[in-house]
């Protein structure tokens, strides 16, 4: 198991590519170069610009940064997944990121204040269904603190947005309840590097050695 902690969102990445690509078991299948089991606490949840060597454009970070809280632009996110977390939280009727942000809202804390992603109605054997699973919150010492829990990562090419777009929603959330943001915590169950992007993954490793 891999434990990261981290001042920011870059800082946790960078530092969960290190120890998985150092320390990280090696899986023995044919789709994954390091498989670990993950727990990333990140000390100062801001939503920043991501680091230059994350393999996506700043261009549509930024929209999906955006959209997880407001559905804008659905057309022009590239990440299908993300689509289906915007809907599951926010989708009426029953709207589950209502129900959080009301049991937040409430004198003592409350363990329903999750939104569950999974729907077996739908997902099973699906090609897009969530990777992530629930996300918890709770006010801890006067700040709201958000919990992820995703079933699956990739720690080189989506680990980095995943974070940040949570981060977005943990702040979306905190401003809703009129508090400020607390620590984040991101639990993986298969934190891994895929063997396709062997090439490009130990060329990020020569760059974090230098």
């Amino acid at each position: 198991m891999i434990t990261v902690l981290a001042n920011s969102a870059n800082e946790a990445w960078l530092t969960t590519f290190k120890t998985l690509m150092n320390d990280g078991d090696e899986t023995g299948n044919d789709r994954y170069l390091r498989d670990e089991v993950a727990l990333i606490e990140i000390s100062n949840p801001e939503v920043e610009p991501i680091d230059s060597r994350f393999p996506m454009s700043q261009a549509d970070v930024d929209l999906i940064n955006r959209y997880i809280y407001t559905g804008e632009n659905e057309e022009k996110i590239t990440h299908e997944w993300t689509k289906l977390y915007y809907h599951r939280a926010f989708d009426e009727p029953n709207s589950q990121i209502e129900f959080l942000i009301k049991k937040l809202n409430e004198k003592l804390p409350a363990g329903e204040t999750q939104i569950s992603m999974w729907d077996k109605n739908i997902d099973q054997d699906k090609k897009i269904s969530p990777c992530t699973q629930i996300i918890w919150a709770r006010i801890k010492h006067g700040k709201l603190e958000l919990h992820v829990h995703t079933n699956s990562s990739d720690a080189y090419k989506k680990l980095l947005m995943n974070i940040l777009e949570f981060i977005s929603l943990q702040h979306y959330i905190a401003s809703r309840i009129h508090l400020p943001v607390g620590k984040y915590y991101h639990f993986i169950d298969s934190c891994h590097l895929h063997l396709k992007d062997s090439n490009k993954i130990q060329l990020l490793q020569s760059y974090l050695q230098k």
